[in-house]
C-alpha cells in the first residue's frame, strides 16, 4: 500500500491531558516492557476472541488487533517508521509510557463510539488510539499520541492550533528517499476560498483561540492551522519553531510571539505574506476544463459509513468489478470518507484517469482495492 495520507481534520479532536513524567522513568525500559505485556493481555481480554496482540518494545507501542496479519504488518511498519521519523523531526524523546493502538472490527468500534462519524480517535487519559482506518485518520491520531507525550515530558499544554496543525500536517505524507514528506491536500482549496472572501481568522486570532472557538469554525481553522505549519515546513523552520516555542512556553503560551521570533518579522507582516503564499499554491488537482473524477457508485449512508448500494450503468466501477455492492468505503486515496459528501469530495480531489486506493469494509474486514476513476463533466 502506498504511504500517502490525505489530510482531513475530521478525526476526533483530542483534549490533551498533560501529566508530568520524569526523564528517569522514561529511560527505564524494563518496567515499560513488563507493563506492555500486562497491558496487551488486559486489553485483549476486554475485546474477546478474534483479537491478537503485538508489542513494539523498542518504541513502547502495544497493538491489539482484529485485522488480518498482513494489515497489522502494514500498520506496525507504518507507525514504527513514522515514530522514528518524528524522533528526528520534532519529538526527540522516546515515549515515556506505552501507547495502545487498537485496530477493532467496525462493529466493535461503532459500539464504542456510536455518535461519531470519525473513524479514529486518541484518548489521552488512557493513552489509547482506536482506528478502523489505516489512512489519514491513523496518522493524525498517532501524531496526537506522540505530541501528547512530548508535552507531558515538558509539563506543557499546547494550544489547539498547534496540536491540530501538526496532526493535520503530517496526515498527508509520502514516504520518499527514506523520509516522510508532506504535501498539499484538498483542504487547500477551501482555505484559499476563505482567504479570498476574507473569512479566515488572522494569525493573531487563531493563535489565541480556545478549543470551542476553533471547532466553531473548524472548516477554516483546521486548514489554516495546517498551512501555517506547512509554511514553516517549506521554509525549514518547523523544527526551530517548535523547539523555540517549547523553550519560551512560559512567556508565550499562544505561540504568536514565537512565530514572529523564528520568522524575524512582526506577526501582521507574517500574516500578510502567509496569505499571499497560500493563494499561490496549486491544489492537488486543478483541471484545465470543468471535468471531475467520477467513481460511478450509488451511495447509501449507514452507521458504519458510506455503503456501495449499486453502480451507475456502464460506469468504470461497474465494468471493473473491483468494488462490490455492500462495500463500506472508509477512505479514497488516503482521505477519510465518513459521509457521502466526504466521499464525493475525496473522489473529486483526484485526477480523472488515475487509479486510486480505496479502503473498504468487506465481510467485516478492512481491505484495500485499486480503482480507476473516470472523467465526467458536471
Amino acid at each position: 500500500m502506498r504511504l500517502n495520507f490525505l489530510a482531513r481534520g475530521l478525526a476526533a479532536v483530542c483534549l490533551i491531558a498533560v501529566a508530568t513524567v520524569s526523564t528517569a522513568a522514561a529511560a527505564d525500559e524494563a518496567p515499560l516492557a513488563a507493563e506492555a505485556k500486562a497491558l496487551a493481555e488486559t486489553v485483549q481480554k476486554q475485546h474477546g476472541a478474534g483479537y491478537a496482540t503485538r508489542i513494539d518494545t523498542a518504541r513502547h507501542i502495544v497493538y491489539v488487533s482484529a485485522v488480518d496479519p498482513r494489515a497489522l504488518d502494514y500498520v506496525t511498519k507504518l507507525l514504527g517508521e513514522y515514530a522514528d521519523h518524528q524522533r528526528e523531526t520534532l519529538f526527540p524523546l522516546p515515549l515515556p509510557w506505552n501507547v495502545t493502538v487498537i485496530l477493532p472490527t467496525v462493529n466493535d468500534y461503532r459500539k464504542s463510539v456510536p455518535a461519531s462519524s470519525a473513524s479514529g480517535r486518541y484518548r489521552p487519559a488512557l493513552r489509547t488510539l482506536e482506528s478502523i482506518s489505516f489512512s489519514d485518520v491513523l496518522v493524525h491520531e498517532f501524531t496526537h499520541a506522540l505530541h501528547h507525550a512530548d508535552q507531558a515530558q515538558a509539563s506543557q499544554r499546547h494550544p489547539v492550533w498547534i496540536t491540530e496543525g501538526l496532526a493535520t500536517l503530517f496526515q498527508r505524507a509520502a514516504w520518499k528517499d527514506g523520509r516522510f514528506k508532506v504535501n498539499v491536500d484538498p483542504s487547500l482549496s477551501a482555505l484559499q476560498e476563505a482567504l479570498r472572501k476574507e473569512k479566515a481568522p488572522s494569525l493573531a486570532r487563531l493563535c489565541e483561540m480556545d478549543q470551542p472557538a476553533f471547532l466553531a469554525d473548524a472548516a477554516v481553522c483546521y486548514p489554516a492551522s495546517r498551512y501555517i505549519m506547512f509554511y514553516l515546513y517549506k521554509q525549514e523552520k518547523l523544527k526551530p519553531f517548535y523547539e523555540t516555542y517549547k523553550a519560551d512556553y512560559a512567556a508565550d503560551r499562544t505561540g504568536a510571539a514565537t512565530l514572529a521570533k523564528v520568522l524575524g518579522k512582526p506577526l501582521g507582516e507574517i500574516d500578510a505574506e502567509w496569505r499571499a503564499w497560500v493563494l499561490k499554491l496549486e491544489p492537488p488537482w486543478t483541471p484545465a476544463h470543468r471535468v471531475q473524477a467520477h467513481l460511478g457508485v450509488k451511495m447509501r449512508t449507514t452507521d458504519e459509513g458510506v455503503e456501495v448500494a449499486g453502480f451507475v450503468r456502464n460506469s468504470v466501477a461497474e465494468r471493473g468489478g473491483v468494488l462490490r455492492v455492500g462495500d463500506v468505503i472508509l477512505a479514497v486515496d488516503g482521505q477519510a470518507t465518513p459521509t457521502a459528501p466526504d466521499l464525493t469530495a475525496a473522489v473529486q480531489a483526484c485526477k480523472p484517469g488515475t487509479t486510486v486506493e480505496i479502503e473498504v469494509v468487506r465481510g467485516g474486514e478492512i481491505v484495500v482495492v485499486k480503482q480507476l476513476l473516470e472523467a465526467t463533466r458536471p
